[in-house]
């Protein structure tokens, strides 16, 4: 919501070739200041001196030709430059090649097929590369997928390979199936289906996560043992829930995200992992992968499918072209019962970002924030494609603005994540400091609209690869973030500055009046009882010791009381309010918003949107109001208001996260006065009251609805509820 950081374009290295690949991944060696970039156009490494980071000039280029076919990744740690080449048949075992930094040839070594993303290990002394075995076109030969470790502790002319296969699981097929791992190639064992694809190492170097994208799963690699111990099912994304929305229609001429009955398969390509506390995070970019080969082909849409008419009652009009008709799906997913037609439906790739612990347990996701914020900054030439402009919603259909690539940062002792999105391009920054709570801090396109894409005058276009330079490593003393554009064939440079101590403005130990500009603030209160206004653009507010009142007004803001009895109202835009200790108050007001009371007895209000409501400890009130709410009681004794004419409107759904039965109440305000217990069984007779996978669901006459996670209908009884 507020801008910590901003991050500006500073320069732009173009190779002047279009559509081919010229510039995919980058990589940085802070010794020589040189910045190693993949040209698989010209099979070769673009080296660029990055000495003066807004003027970049290329030195030289390595080339590859020599050693088998394209070269698909490139890293480099301590004066040593690692890179993937595959074979020029693909099924084959690929290579890794290591130079120096001037381009001089240190040695070469045979890893698994298809060697792609790679990595140096935190402490230089081996290399990961994942090797995705992917099958040829006609699906006839599919090799299998591994994770070769390169140890080069002894130097690199002494190199020796260990491959970490996935032979050890092929007898658990079925088991990994069931668990929601995509395993669907023809006759495919669990090894030759698996194909990994990106690589984020601890800390330690103990530990690698590997993506496994078409597969919808992570895997896990004891780097010492050289063995893959897990496999982590990544699950699926509710489209129907509130947040989850996104446009599934490039027939419809407009903006149209919304939920919808979907699953989205988050199959992610990059990953990047961080600290918090001591504890690993795992960060993806869910772009999205199917299988759409000669031989075998996975996608479908949704028009052409039969669906389940007790599942999809509507399906006539769903399956309108404006509607989903024109959605891209499995086919290898969604016939639960084996009647031959479809009972839920699969997309590709979750169009967000997603933390997840080291286990794989899923903390946050971006819901449809991406497709939202594109949408307000570029509303003309939203969900367009990377390769031509006026290409406007055509993407809608097919995994909208495909995140791609994932770094993360530190800056300020903060830490950031930076997400590229591939077709419409640019560069999503989020402040990812409490993992589970993100705050959306920019997005910035350097791509020019009104340009002519094949003719280079449109700016970067389909960034793959990026990079993050902290400040210490940095040739200029600023954080940078480098992004390779693989269709402009471009290498852009961001430098990132950081606006928190000299933007602020900062109250004393009184009872201040503070009100902000119409620029990006820092408020801060401190020991008085503090008002404070932070007018237009994007600002963080702190309230600080106290009894204070905070009001962001427009703008994306993120608002946090400290101690005190707090008054917070969001205003427009998409804020971020933080009740702090003590028994507050929190508005959102119009926006997707996030409210979270924090410690003590909260009244928490949405507003209008869709809004995230989290009480934390205490007895709350919690009160989503107009939109699709999602809503977490937290600890304590905790009532949730519903309001007539004010909320449960048609196409409104909202969800309670942890109703506890017996303790919370679930409240309908001007309702009229109505017996709880009469009214439930009422509506359990209509049955607008009824059991799904997810919990009890409940249609109110108006067509709203609300799900109760995780509670049956029999749980519940009459003192569940009240009317007033």
């Amino acid at each position: 919501m507020t801008n910590y950081i901003k991050l500006s374009t500073i320069s732009t290295f173009e190779t002047g070739i279009f559509d081919d690949g010229a510039a995919e991944i980058p990589a940085y060696d802070t010794s020589s200041q040189r910045l190693f970039v993949v040209n698989g156009a010209n099979n070769a490494i673009d080296v660029l001196n990055l000495s003066d980071p807004a003027n970049p000039t290329k030195i030289t280029e390595i080339s590859l030709n020599d050693f088998g076919g394209g070269t698909n990744s490139v890293a480099v740690n301590n004066g040593i430059v690692a890179v993937a080449v595959e074979d020029e048949n693909t099924q084959n075992p690929g290579q890794v090649i290591f130079f120096n930094t001037d381009g001089n040839f240190l040695n070469s070594v045979t890893v698994g097929a298809l060697p792609d993303a790679l990595t140096f290990t935190a402490d230089g002394q081996k290399v990961l590369v994942a090797n995705e075995g992917e099958p040829n076109n006609e699906f006839t030969v599919d090799p299998e997928g591994s994770v070769s470790i390169i140890d080069i502790s002894g130097g690199v002319k002494q190199a020796t390979v260990t491959n970490a296969d996935f032979k050890a699981f092929n007898p658990q097929i079925d088991q990994l199936q069931e668990q929601g791992v995509r395993i669907f190639g023809p006759g495919a064992t669990v090894a030759q289906d698996l194909e990994p694809e990106f690589i984020t190492v601890s800390e330690d170097s103990q530990t690698a996560w590997i993506t496994l994208q078409e597969n919808n799963a992570l895997a896990v690699l004891d780097i010492n043992r050289g063995e893959i111990t897990d496999i982590l099912p990544l699950g699926f994304k509710d489209h129907s829930l509130p947040g989850n929305g996104f446009d599934a229609s490039d027939q419809d001429d407009g903006i149209n995200i919304q939920n919808w009955p979907v699953f989205g398969m988050f199959q992610p390509d990059a990953i990047a992992s961080f600290q918090v506390d001591g504890k690993t995070f795992l960060i993806t970019a869910n772009e999205g992968d199917s299988r759409d080969f000669e031989g075998f082909s996975e996608e479908a849409l949704v028009g052409d499918l039969k669906l389940d008419p007790h599942a999809f009652p509507d399906a006539a009009e769903l399956q309108q072209a404006e509607n989903l008709g024109s959605l891209i799906v499995t086919n290898t997913l969604g016939d639960t019962d084996g009647d031959g037609d479809f009972d839920q439906l699969f997309a590709f790739g979750s169009r967000s970002f997603s933390i997840s612990d080291e286990y794989g347990n899923q903390v946050f996701d971006s819901g449809d924030d991406f497709e939202r914020i594109t949408a307000e900054f570029l509303p003309d030439d939203f969900n367009s494609d990377n390769d031509a402009n006026n290409s406007f919603d055509t993407r809608s259909n097919d995994k909208g603005p495909e995140p791609e690539g994932v770094v993360t940062g530190v800056i300020d002792g903060r830490t950031f994540a930076f997400i590229g999105l591939e077709r419409i391009g640019g560069i999503m920054v989020y402040d990812v400091s409490e993992p589970t709570h993100p705050t959306f801090v920019q997005y910035i396109n350097n791509r020019d609209f009104s340009g002519d894409a094949a003719a280079g005058t449109a700016g970067d276009l389909g960034p793959e690869g990026l990079t993050f330079i902290s400040a210490e490593d940095s040739p200029n003393g600023r954080p940078l973030l480098v992004a390779a554009n693989e269709v402009s064939g471009t290498t852009t440079i961001y430098e990132i500055e950081s606006i928190l101590p000299d933007q602020s403005i900062v109250g004393d130990e009184g009872d201040n009046k503070l009100v902000g500009t119409e620029e990006d603030d820092i408020i801060k209160g401190l020991e008085g009882n503090d008002t404070i206004h932070g007018d237009r653009s994007d600002d963080l507010i702190q309230g600080n010791q106290g009894d204070d009142k905070l009001e962001g007004g427009r703008g994306h803001d993120d608002l946090d009381g400290g101690s005190g009895n707090d008054t917070i109202r969001g205003g427009r835009g998409r804020d971020d309010l933080d009740g702090g200790l003590d028994n507050d108050f929190l508005q959102g007001g119009r926006g997707n918003d996030i409210l979270d009371g924090n410690h003590g007895d909260d009244t928490i209000k949405g507003g209008r949107h869709d809004d995230i409501l989290d009480g934390g400890s205490g007895d709350d009130i919690l009160n989503g109001g107009r939109g699709s709410d999602v809503m977490t009681g937290g600890e304590g004794y905790d009532h949730f208001i519903f309001k007539q004419n004010k909320s449960l409107l048609p196409g409104e759904f909202d969800v309670i996260k942890d109703f506890e039965v017996g303790v919370d109440k679930i409240e309908f305000h001007g309702w009229g006065n109505i017996d709880p217990q009469e009214w439930l069984n009422s509506v359990i007779y209509e049955g607008r009251i009824t059991n799904t996978e997810d919990g009890t669901l409940f249609q109110a006459n108006d067509g709203g609805k609300v799900l109760i996670e995780g509670v049956s209908v029999e749980d519940l009884s009459g003192s569940d509820f009240s009317f007033s």
